[in-house]
Parts: structure tokens; C-alpha cells; sequence
């Protein structure tokens, strides 16, 4: 069972998902609020097991791999797959890498396709409770992430999105008149 988690929490994963090496202070100052609150929201996701494994990808890591679909695992060595799939119809798709397609040849493999790349898209999530930074409504899709003056807002739709960066622009104009 998924426990609630609030805004700030889902916030901090968004940026996590994007920079998982971020220090407290970037994160507080992220999120607008003290790096005390920030530490203990990351405490209270870490120790909920809402956060896994905090990890890097490297980019010759994301190419040239095959999805195996096979309806069970056996003949299959644990230690080169990349990702498994538990199917609804009880089968299974896994991700390895190429050069291992050959350790399984004993398999019972019921197709198999090759990738030329893989790109993980950092800003999905099952966001609940997040509202736009322009409109204040909840929103409901995934949300749209735009950065202004190196802080990260979060906007429901398109328009909030192109008028959260004119009020952006509108206020760098300002600040630069200033000086």
C-alpha cells in the first residue's frame, strides 16, 4: 500500500529523479523552504522505502540491448539481466544487454527484439497533490517542468508554462533595470 506522501515530498522526488547526487542545501533551496525541512522530507521518503536505490546511468549503458519475452526464467543466468517484466499472462519480458544474448541459448524464448537505445524520462511520475507554481490548480497529469533563474517550477498546461515564463522575463527585465 502506497502512503500518502505531501507536495514537498513529491517535489524533492521530481528533483531527485533529475539529480539523485543534489546536496540539501541546492534541494531546500529547490523546494523554497529551510534545508532542515528538506532533510527530514528526505529522511521520511528514504525510511518509508518510498526511494529504492539512489543511482547513476551511464550512456554506453543505454544502447544496444534485446527484450527477451520467454515464459519463464529458467536456463536464464540472474546476473545479466538488466530489468524483468512479471507479465499479466504470468510470462516475462528482460532487458540484457546484446553480447549476452548468447548465454542464453538454452532458453525458452518465445521472441526476442533489439534495441539500439533506451531513454528514461526523469520527470514521470505518479504525482498526487502537486499544484501548478502559476495557477495554484492541482495538477492532475503529469506535471511540466520548467526552469527560471535556476529554480525548477511545475505547471499544469502549456499556457501556465509560456506565462510563468513571461512573468520570468518580466522580472529579470526588472532586477537588470535596477542595477
Amino acid at each position: 500500500m502506497r502512503r500518502n506522501i505531501s507536495e514537498l515530498e513529491q517535489r524533492l522526488i521530481l528533483l531527485l529523479k533529475r539529480n539523485s547526487r543534489m546536496s540539501i542545501v541546492d534541494i531546500a533551496r529547490e523546494l523554497g523552504t529551510s534545508r532542515l525541512t528538506a532533510k527530514k522530507a528526505l529522511d521520511s521518503i528514504v525510511s518509508s522505502g518510498r526511494i529504492k536505490k539512489f543511482t547513476i546511468s551511464l550512456a554506453d549503458e543505454e544502447i544496444d540491448m534485446v527484450l527477451v519475452y520467454t515464459d519463464n526464467l529458467e536456463n536464464i543466468p540472474e546476473n545479466i539481466i538488466l530489468e524483468r517484466f512479471c507479465l499479466i499472462d504470468g510470462s516475462y519480458m528482460i532487458i540484457l544487454y546484446y553480447e549476452d544474448l548468447i548465454k542464453i541459448k538454452k532458453a525458452n524464448i518465445k521472441r526476442v527484439e533489439i534495441a539500439t537505445s533506451r531513454e528514461v524520462n526523469e520527470n514521470m511520475t505518479r504525482a498526487e497533490g502537486i499544484h501548478c507554481d502559476y495557477c495554484r490548480k492541482e495538477i492532475k497529469d503529469n506535471p511540466i517542468s520548467l526552469e527560471i533563474r535556476g529554480k525548477t517550477y511545475y505547471v499544469c498546461c502549456p499556457n501556465c508554462e509560456r506565462d510563468l515564463k513571461k512573468r520570468g522575463e518580466v522580472i529579470l527585465e526588472e532586477n537588470s533595470g535596477h542595477q
